[in-house]
Order: structure tokens, then sequence, then C-alpha cells
């Protein structure tokens, strides 16, 4: 096991010179729990996105008791700020499926989660009546809900095992539990498919921190081509499978059961940390390079 160190024991040397050398005592491990104490403790490096994933591990929504879950993974709560911090830098520059993440409430109920949830918005006194970067916020206020639902927070949880979804385009991966299938709803998500499965860069280290326990079962992938990628992509590029998840909200919200019953949690906790992210990437061009 990596990380123990080997202790051996040397007799001393005599005066003379032909006394002969005691041998080395076999090198004991560490017992696994201590391992694990020592990895848990030792510091974090400090990185260029630490001033996010700090704003994330300080906020009220880390510690969030959500109903039927439990408190998240905080590898999730950080995760999902530094999704967050990503898009709103590609909705900066023009990125057309960000653009179509923070489009307006489209008023279309039977495609748009942001539409379906309208009343759950306004109580929550959140307006997605203008495109932009606010509504993004609220739809990754709606996600962090959603995630919790679906998969736990955990990014590595593979398809529902009492269901038959069995087949490369239905099987769901991943936080927010979506499959293949759903891409028929927007041509931007194969194009968000192809340019992650080129570039999988998607906060894979955050996202595991919790710590995350990753089962064998829930790592299988099914099928076989395209659609056993996006399994394997999902739950090893969490930023992937958000991206993806967020335009899919927008056009085929019916995709998510915990959407259409409305069991997705809408927290203000979870908007104000957003919030916070949203105003240190305004203020920091180098925090705006450090996510993409």
């Amino acid at each position: 096991m990596s990380g123990a160190k080997a202790k051996s024991k040397t007799a001393s040397k005599t005066a003379s010179k032909t006394a002969p050398k005691a041998k080395a005592k076999k090198a004991k491990a560490k017992p696994a729990a201590t391992l694990a104490a020592t990895v848990a403790a030792a510091p974090a490096v400090g990185t260029a996105l630490d001033p996010i994933t700090q704003i994330a591990a300080n906020a009220a929504i880390a510690q969030h008791n959500w109903p039927d879950r439990g408190v998240a993974p905080i590898g999730y709560t950080k995760g999902m700020a530094l999704v967050f911090a990503r898009v709103l830098c590609k909705l900066g520059a023009g990125d057309a499926a960000a653009t179509e993440m923070a489009k307006a409430d489209t008023g279309n109920s039977n495609k748009d989660a942001l539409a379906w949830y309208g009343n759950v918005f306004s109580a929550a006194g959140m307006n997605n009546s203008v495109s932009g970067p606010d509504t993004l916020r609220h739809l990754f206020v709606l996600m962090m809900g959603l995630g919790m639902r679906e998969s736990s927070g955990r990014h590595c949880v593979g398809r529902d095992t009492t269901a038959s979804n069995t087949t490369a385009e239905t099987a769901e991966a991943g936080l927010f539990q979506t499959s293949f299938n759903a891409r028929s709803a927007s041509p931007l998500m194969p194009v968000l498919f192809t340019n992650y499965a080129a570039n999988p860069s998607g906060f894979l280290d955050v996202f595991k921190q919790g710590p995350v326990t990753c089962s064998a079962a829930n790592l299988a992938n099914f099928g076989s081509g395209p659609g056993k990628e996006f399994q394997r992509l999902s739950k090893e590029c969490p930023a992937f499978a958000a991206e993806f998840a967020a335009v899919g909200l927008r056009n085929i919200r019916k995709h998510w059961g915990p959407i259409n019953t409305r069991k997705a949690q809408l927290h203000p906790n979870a908007d104000a940390m957003l919030k916070q992210v949203q105003q240190a990437i305004d203020a920091s061009p180098t925090l705006r390079a450090a996510v993409m």
C-alpha cells in the first residue's frame, strides 16, 4: 500500500570489524485505518481554484441536510461551484450551450424545467424572465437539488439496477442520472459530448472529495459504442455530466423524475453560494482563466 514506510533496525556496529551484522527486521505495514487517517489529515495542496472551492466549503449550503439524502459530499458542493464558474465564463464568451442554459424562461412547461418550476422560482424570489447570468445561476441552483435526488451528489453512480435500462442508449449515468438518448432534445448536447470526449477536463479530483465511494457495480457501463462511452465520460468527467444535463433541463425536463415530481429542492442557500462565485468570477480575470 502506498504511503506505508518500512521500518528496519540494524544492529549497532561493534568495535570489532569482524562482528556479524544483525539481520534487518521485516518491514511492518501500517494498518489500513492508520493510513487512511494519515491521508485524510494531509494538508491539501493550494490551487488557483481555491477562491471558488473555499467559497463553497464555507457556504451554508455545504451543511444543508437535503431531504431524504442528508449532507452532500463536500466535493459535490465545491464541484458544482466550479462548473457554474466555468459555464459563466463560457456565457461571457458567447458559447452556444451556455447561452442555451441561460436563456429566459420559455414558458414551455412541457420541455423547460425553469417554466415547470416557475411558481417555485417565483416563491423563492428568483426571476428568470431575462436571459443572462442570473437565470444561469438559478438553473444551477435547481441542478444542485436534482443532483442530490439522483445520485446523492456522487459523480460515479451508474444506472438504476432496479430498472431494465441496460442498453447504451438508455443506461443512466453520473450525477444527474442522464442517458445518452437525451441528446435528441438539442443539437448542442452531442456537441458537448464530442468536445468533452476530446478534452475531458471535468474537476474529477474535486468531485471525489467527500469521501465518495465508487463500487464496481456503479462503474460498470452497458452496451457498446458512443452510448457506452457516454456513460464512462459522465462518471469520470462530472463537468460534462453537469453541462449536458443543464442543456437537457431547458429542453427535455421530463427526462428526470425528480423534476417531474418537483422533488428536486430549490434552496436559497445554494443561490447565495453561487452568487458569491459569480461575484468572484466577475472580479478576477485570473480566476476566469483558471476554471476554463
